[in-house]
């Protein structure tokens, strides 16, 4: 709550700047209404250099306005000097309007981007509370162990065997380091995409990890080890091929590593260590 007054208030003070600053202009224009044309010329300069602000970036702006501010004092300067004429004091305002102008728009710009980051953040953090995953369209590790305990109690009850499943990509790193930023995320969707269409609709696959670790994937299945695994093996095949023949990750060899665990009552005390147990052994699959 007190990150959004924060944000209104910046956003209330830019645009009071904004106003203050065109009632400026205004009055400035209006006030000099003898040097129209100049005065156009220089509307036209000073939006210009906004443009310039907003798209390049605040040091090209800058650099423009030093530029303007150059060759304008150079021509008064040679005006009053050399040919004698009397220097317009009104000129002197232009020499930094368009500063101002530039400087304004910048910050404006700052604050607009920093509240749509903010608003994305506020997003995917709701998004994980709600124990959904933005990026890949999947569950998350939250209800990965809400559905768990529903899964073992189902086994208990009825006596159903139950297993879980986790998939990572193999040589993470390695992978990563061949890959550009878009190419990783397209990876992550393209993975999660053909997990979830893999398995049976009873099957549930979750995303455990993003982008800035790790990536896993888990998935619980109404079956047990041997069955599971065979499951796992049929999607392990399929994501081979499907990555294969991706258009933007064909050329490297993207292979994934499985781990299965069946739940044991003897030997899994509570959810954490069913979790756990198959996160071990996915590291041993090369």
């Amino acid at each position: 709550m007190s990150n959004d007054k924060n944000y209104s208030l910046s956003a209330d003070i830019y645009i009071i700047l904004l106003l203050a600053c065109s009632i400026m202009t205004a009055i400035f224009v209006g006030i000099s209404a003898n040097l129209m044309i100049l005065n156009c010329v220089f509307l036209a300069i000073t939006c210009f250099l906004v443009l310039v602000t907003y798209f390049v970036g605040l040091l090209a702006g800058l650099i423009f306005n030093l530029l303007f501010i150059f060759v304008q004092g150079s021509y008064v300067l040679y005006a009053d000097v050399v040919l004698g004429q009397e220097l317009n004091l009104w000129l002197i305002g232009w020499l930094f309007l368009p500063l101002l102008w530039s400087v304004l728009i910048h910050l404006m710009t700052n604050n607009l981007r920093d509240l749509q980051d903010e608003n994305q953040r506020l997003k995917e953090a709701n998004a994980r509370s709600l124990g959904y995953n933005s990026e890949t369209d999947l569950r998350t590790m939250r209800s990965y162990r809400q559905d768990a305990e529903v899964f073992i109690e189902t086994h208990k009850r009825f006596a159903i065997p139950v297993a879980t499943g986790i998939i990572s990509i193999r040589y993470f790193r390695q992978i990563m380091n061949l890959l550009t930023t878009e190419q990783q995320h397209h990876l992550v969707k393209r993975l999660s995409k053909i997990l979830a269409d893999g398995f049976r609709n009873n099957d549930i696959v979750y995303s455990l990890e993003g982008i800035g670790g790790t990536p896993q994937w888990a998935v619980l299945l109404f079956a047990d080890y041997e069955g599971a695994m065979r499951a796992m093996d049929r999607i392990k095949q399929r994501v081979t091929e499907l990555l294969q023949a991706d258009e933007e990750l064909g050329e490297y060899e993207i292979q994934i590593s499985i781990g299965v665990v069946e739940y044991d009552p003897d030997k899994i005390a509570n959810i954490s260590e069913f979790i756990a147990a198959a996160q071990r052994v996915v590291q041993y699959d090369v």
